[in-house]
C-alpha cells in the first residue's frame, strides 16, 4: 500500500510539470522525451517549493496538502484542455531518419542500466552517511514539523553535523512522499531518490537533440546511463545527481534563449536555476553564474530583448528563491561555511592550495572507474568539432564548465577539512555537477562536425 501511494505521489509530480509545460508551451507539439523527462522535472522541482511555501505558512507535507495540489493541478488541466492550449504529444513518421533503427540498442542499454540503479536503490534502506544524516534527517523534521514556527532543530548547534542550513528541496520531496504514504518508510521513500536521479537521462538526451541527431544522441545519453558514478551515487538518496538534473535543465535553456531567445525558454532556465539554488548551496552559485553569462551575452550582443532576458532572468530567480534565502539568513553557519570565506581574504591566503587541488582533479577526471572513458571522448569530440566554438551557445557552455570548475576548486581552496582526506571523498560528487555541461558539449562538437562533414558532401558532389 505504501509503494502505491508513493507512485501516485510521482503521479501527481508528473501532472503538475506537464501543466506548468502547458501553460508555457501551450497547444504546441511535444514529444515523449519531454513528456517523461521535461515535465516530471518541471514538477519535481515546482512541488518542492510548494511544499516549502505551504510549510512557511504553517502547514507540514501532509495528504491535505497535496488533496490541494492535486485539485488545483486537475482543475488547471480542465481549464487549458477546454481553452484547447494543451500541449499536445505528436509523433511524425518524418521525424524519423535512415539509421535510427539502431537506437534501440542505446536504448535498451540505458533501460537496463537505469533498471539496474533503480533496483540496488531499493533491494537497500537508507545506508549512504549523507543521505542518511544530512537529507534523510532533514525530511523526517520536515514531516513532523512545519517551518512556522521555525523547529528547533534548525538551531540545535548539537545537530550541526547534518547541515542545518542546507537546501531543502530533496526533504521536502521526500517529506511529501512520506505524507502521501502515511508513514515514514526510508525504503519505499528512496523511489522518490530514483525517480529524481534518472531524470538526468532524459534531460540530457533532450539537450543533445536540441543540435544532435537522434542516434548520437541516445548514444551519448547511454553512455551517461552506464557511468560508474551513476551506479555510486543513483538512488541512494543525496542531492548531487538531482542538483545535476536540474543544472542541465537550466543550462540547456540558459544556451537556447542565447541562440533563439525565445521567452519560454528563459522562463525555464529561470525555473531550473531556482530549483537548483534550492537543492544545494552549489546550486546558488551556479544559477548566479547562469545569470552572469545571460548579462555578459546581452551586452555584448546588443540587442534590447537579449540584456532584457538578463534582467528578468535575476528578478525571476529572486522572486522564486526569496523566501527560502530570507528564512534561511537566521540558521547557523557551521563547519565549512563556504560563501563567507570565498567573499574573505581568506581566499587570497588560501590561493597557493590550487597546486595540490587542480593536479588532484586532472586525476580524478581521468580515473576509469569513476568516469569512464567522459572526459577523454569530450576532449576528442571538442577537438575534432573546434568550429563549434564560434556558436555562441557553445562558447557560453565553455564558460559556465570553466567557471564552474574554477569555483570549486576555489571552494577546496578555503575549507578547513584536510585535503589529502577530503579530496578523495567528495571530488567525484563535485565533478558529478558538471558531467550534463561536458556532455552537452561532447554533443554540441559531434554536431558541428555532421554539419562540416555534409557541406562538404554536398559541394563534392
Amino acid at each position: 500500500m505504501a509503494l502505491l501511494d508513493c507512485c501516485l505521489y510521482l503521479l501527481l509530480i508528473v501532472l503538475t510539470g506537464y501543466t506548468l509545460l502547458s501553460a508555457i508551451h501551450h497547444s504546441s507539439r511535444m514529444t515523449i522525451v519531454q513528456l517523461f523527462g521535461l515535465g516530471p522535472a518541471v514538477g519535481a522541482g515546482t512541488t518542492g517549493l510548494l511544499l516549502f511555501w505551504a510549510s512557511l505558512i504553517g502547514f507540514a507535507p501532509s495528504r491535505s496538502v497535496l488533496a490541494i495540489i492535486g485539485v488545483l493541478t486537475l482543475a488547471s488541466l480542465l481549464v487549458m484542455k477546454k481553452k484547447h492550449r494543451l500541449a499536445r504529444i505528436n509523433i511524425l513518421a518524418s521525424d524519423w531518419e535512415k539509421g535510427d533503427v539502431w537506437i534501440v540498442v542505446p536504448l535498451v542499454v540505458t533501460a537496463a542500466a537505469l533498471a539496474m540503479i533503480a533496483a540496488g536503490a531499493l533491494s537497500t534502506p537508507l545506508v549512504e552517511w549523507d543521505a542518511f544524516a544530512i537529507w534523510g534527517f532533514k525530511a523526517k523534521v520536515l514531516t513532523h514539523e512545519a517551518l512556522r514556527p521555525t523547529p528547533a532543530y534548525f538551531h540545535d548547534l548539537t545537530l550541526s553535523y547534518s547541515h542545518l542550513d542546507y537546501p531543502l528541496m530533496v526533504p521536502f520531496l521526500t517529506a511529501g512522499a512520506y505524507a502521501a504514504m502515511g508513514t515514514v518508510d526510508d525504503q519505499t521513500g528512496k523511489l522518490v531518490s530514483v525517480f529524481l536521479d534518472v531524470l538526468i537521462v532524459p534531460m540530457v538526451y533532450l539537450g543533445l537533440r536540441w543540435k544532435l541527431r537522434r542516434l548520437p544522441a541516445a548514444c551519448l545519453s547511454a553512455i551517461l546511463a552506464m557511468l560508474p558514478v551513476m551506479f555510486r551515487y543513483g538512488g541512494v538518496g543525496c542531492a548531487d545527481l538531482p542538483l545535476a538534473m536540474f543544472y542541465a535543465g537550466s543550462i540547456l535553456y540558459v544556451a537556447r534563449w542565447i541562440d533563439q531567445q525565445q521567452w519560454p525558454d528563459l522562463i525555464l532556465a529561470i525555473l531550473f536555476s531556482a530549483f537548483a539554488a534550492f537543492t544545494k548551496n552549489e546550486g546558488t552559485i551556479l544559477a548566479l553564474m547562469n545569470g552572469a553569462v545571460l548579462l555578459g551575452f546581452g551586452l555584448w550582443v546588443g540587442r534590447r530583448r537579449a540584456w532584457v532576458g538578463a534582467v528578468v532572468f535575476f528578478a525571476g530567480l529572486l522572486a522564486m528563491d526569496a523566501a527560502w534565502l530570507i528564512w534561511n539568513r537566521g540558521l547557523p553557519r557551521t563547519h565549512e561555511d563556504y560563501g563567507s570565506k570565498l567573499l574573505s581574504s581568506v581566499l587570497v591566503t588560501h590561493l597557493p592550495r590550487l597546486k595540490e587541488i587542480i593536479p588532484a582533479m586532472l586525476v580524478q577526471i581521468a580515473e576509469f572507474q569513476v568516469w569512464g572513458l567522459l572526459w577523454i571522448m569530450a576532449g576528442v569530440l571538442a577537438l575534432l568539432g573546434w568550429r563549434a566554438l564560434a556558436r555562441p551557445y557553445v562558447l557560453a557552455m565553455w564558460i559556465l564548465l570553466v567557471m564552474q570548475l574554477m569555483i570549486y576548486a576555489l571552494a577546496y581552496s578555503v575549507t578547513p577539512w584536510d585535503l589529502t582526506t577530503l579530496m578523495p571523498m567528495t571530488m567525484d560528487r563535485l565533478l558529478l555537477h558538471t558531467v550534463p555541461a561536458v556532455i552537452f558539449l561532447a554533443g554540441w562538437h559531434w554536431a558541428e562536425m555532421e554539419t562540416k562533414r555534409s557541406i562538404a558532401g554536398s559541394t563534392l558532389r
